[in-house]
């Protein structure tokens, strides 16, 4: 069984032992919550509904999301399908009912046009003067002259006494002097509707007859003397319709639901009991189920008759069924194959990212050996690759972080011995200069007591030599002083406070001997530094500028000030100025400024343009900016004295 920790030794571990495994736990807890300290960006529009909409369970899910979603997926498929299956049926439905009710139409058309037909043929034969001349022999060529004229399915005209209901004159042969019923009854429908009546009347019968294997139909109307009676022959297609039954099925009733073109026909129809069959005397169109049929009910346009076309259930809505059970198949088939897709797919998906989830907090646990080999080439392979490099990348780190580590602790000793090499050269500074120097000073004003008990002429001849040896001393005492600084203020910050800028350089003002020199705090803003090395640095700043910035033509006294001088009553010589940045301040002077070439050397050791200065101010200032992790720089695009820009104080704060 595979080891899901991995199957080699846990040779390596992030951190310096097992007891910071309980705190890369939290720390990992954490990560899982809250991003691992790092901000997470807002959200979209969709993940703000998501989080709304669905429960904390499924969220942090990715099986129970994708469960979701196929079941979403399955159902909209569903729905899909019945919506498709309900609408497909409806659709075939309705088609196959239009093209029912069209065939009835058509049907109805044939049927009106044939009625038409023989009403003319019926109409025309009657209108003539040859009736009331009363000569069979004219009538008879006159009937004989309008069936050679007449449509091919007229097949005869008969001249008929409605009293005697005998045939007078007939174009078959054997039909004259017989009497109707002897021939056909169905004549007698005809005739009874027209006798009596205008000539212009015409009447069909509302039954047909078989003769000489044909069935036939008789039209009548009034003429002179009598009655014109004329015959056709049924549509073929109207015939033995009862021998084979066809898919769809036609019959011509009358109101009364009597089949008119069946001549054995001698029982209405049950359909002559509906409503829709009441609306299609109305001259209504309609479609309804009767028994195991569909039938579609026309009126004929050319009489009160009906046409009746009728399909059976299963042969019309044969296509419906068909495309239902296909789009039925299709959706059970879709559903099948989605579902195994997704059972192939989900569960492959979710059990790599959960080994693979169960590997990375192993990784994060601290074993970076655990088994990230995988089958698989796809984006879930190379996931699996993309962790096993970052192992190996971080494997690096983490030696170069230990490597680094040992490199910065023996930098850290190393600095620590530098510190206490210092400390002891402050203090040989400190203790074995300034002894001897205090011993030499001490001498040095008993000689001066000394020669002024000589002589004015001696005292004055060894006085110079006096000042020079104390000019000296002062000038050492400067040195060690300095140098005691640049060796105490070099060393890190540790502590730091809150400082206000305008303050602290108001108070490092008021101890520099500045003489008439102005000053001024043009904004102030608010740092973190040590305030007692700060207010060091900025005392040295004003210094320089007081010592170095005083134009040509005024005179400054050995301690900084200025010599008394006419023009300085009515004006400062110079003004030293400190404001605020962006990223830091800055100290700045209109004095004479820094030469261009010397803008690289300022911040040298013994580097001075003055013969009384020591040349280590700037140097403090700059090892004092350096402790706070700050940079300081001559801004040379400074027209107007130096100025002095302390930056990367923001980084700091």
């Amino acid at each position: 069984m595979d080891d899901e920790r991995g199957g080699g030794p846990k040779t390596e571990r992030v951190g310096e032992g097992a007891e910071r495994v309980g705190e890369r736990t939290d720390r990992s807890e954490e990560s899982r919550g809250g991003h691992g300290g790092v901000e997470p960006e807002e959200p979209r529009l969709y993940a703000r509904l998501a989080r709304t909409v669905l429960p904390a369970g499924i969220r942090r899910s990715y099986g129970a999301k994708f469960a979701v979603a196929f079941l979403l997926v399955v159902m909209l498929i569903s729905a899909l399908g019945v919506a498709s299956y309900v609408q497909t049926q409806e659709i075939t439905r309705v088609d196959a009912e239009r093209t029912l009710q069209s065939n009835a139409d058509l049907r109805a058309d044939s049927t009106s046009d044939w009625v038409a037909s023989l009403r003319a043929e019926t109409r025309g034969g009657a209108t003539t003067d040859v009736y009331r001349v009363a000569q069979l022999s004219e009538i008879r060529g006159h009937l004989r002259r309008s069936l050679q004229r007449a449509a091919p399915h007229v097949v005869g005209f008969h001249y008929v006494d409605p009293g005697t209901g005998e045939i007078r004159v007939s174009t078959a042969a054997g039909y004259e002097d017989r009497r109707v019923d002897d021939v056909s009854s169905t004549w007698w429908d005809a005739i009874g509707e027209v006798q009596g009546s205008d000539e212009w009347n015409v009447s069909a019968a509302d039954a047909a007859y078989e003769r000489d294997g044909e069935t036939r139909l008789a039209f009548a109307a009034s003429v002179d003397g009598g009655i014109l009676v004329v015959v056709g022959s049924v549509p073929t297609d109207y015939e033995q319709r009862n021998a084979a039954r066809a898919v769809l099925t036609s019959d011509v009733l009358t109101k009364t639901g009597r089949n008119v073109f069946d001549p054995n026909a001698s029982v209405s129809t049950t359909l002559a009991a509906t409503p829709e069959f009441a609306a299609a005397t109305r001259g209504e169109r309609t479609i309804r189920e009767h028994g195991d049929d569909v039938v579609a009910i026309t009126p004929v346009d050319a009489n009160d008759w009906i046409v009746v076309t009728a399909a059976p259930k299963t042969e019309l809505y044969q296509a419906s069924a068909t495309v239902g059970r296909n789009v039925v198949v299709l959706v059970a088939a879709s559903l099948v194959t989605l579902t195994g897709v997704a059972l192939v797919l989900g569960y492959g998906t979710i059990s790599s990212l959960r080994r693979l989830r169960r590997r990375a907090e192993a990784m994060e646990d601290g074993d970076l050996d655990v088994d990230l080999r995988t089958h698989r080439e796809d984006e879930i392979g190379r996931l699996f690759l993309a962790f096993d490099n970052m192992r190996g990348a971080l494997k690096a780190q983490i030696r170069q972080a230990h490597e680094a580590r040992e490199r910065a602790e023996q930098s850290r000793r190393d600095l620590q011995r530098q510190n206490d090499r210092l400390d002891q050269f402050a203090s040989t500074v400190s203790h074995d200069l300034r002894n001897p120097l205090n011993v030499a000073s001490g001498h040095l004003q008993l000689i001066d007591q000394k020669l002024g008990d000589l002589g004015r002429e001696a005292s004055d001849a060894m006085g110079s030599h006096v000042e020079k040896i104390d000019h000296a001393h002062r000038r050492m005492e400067s040195i060690i002083q300095d140098v005691l600084a640049l060796a105490r203020q070099g060393q890190d910050i540790e502590e730091t406070q809150s400082v206000d800028l305008g303050a602290l350089a108001r108070d490092a003002w008021a101890t520099v001997d500045s003489g008439p020199v102005a000053f001024d705090v043009v904004n102030t803003r608010t740092l973190e530094a040590d305030p007692d090395r700060l207010r060091q640095a900025l005392e040295n700043l004003f210094r320089n500028a007081v010592e170095h910035g005083t134009p040509d033509g005024v005179e400054t006294d050995g301690d900084g000030g200025v010599q008394d001088d006419p023009a300085a009553a009515s004006e400062p010589p110079l003004t030293v100025e400190v404001g605020g940045t962006a990223d830091g301040f800055y100290v700045a002077d209109d004095g004479s400024g820094i030469p261009s070439d010397a803008v690289e050397d300022v911040f040298e050791y013994g580097h001075t343009t003055n013969q009384d200065g020591t040349g280590f101010g700037l140097a403090i200032v700059e090892t004092i900016v350096d402790a706070h992790g700050w940079s300081i720089e001559v801004d040379e695009t400074s027209r107007d004295g130096a100025k002095f820009v302390i930056t990367g104080v923001d980084e700091q704060t």
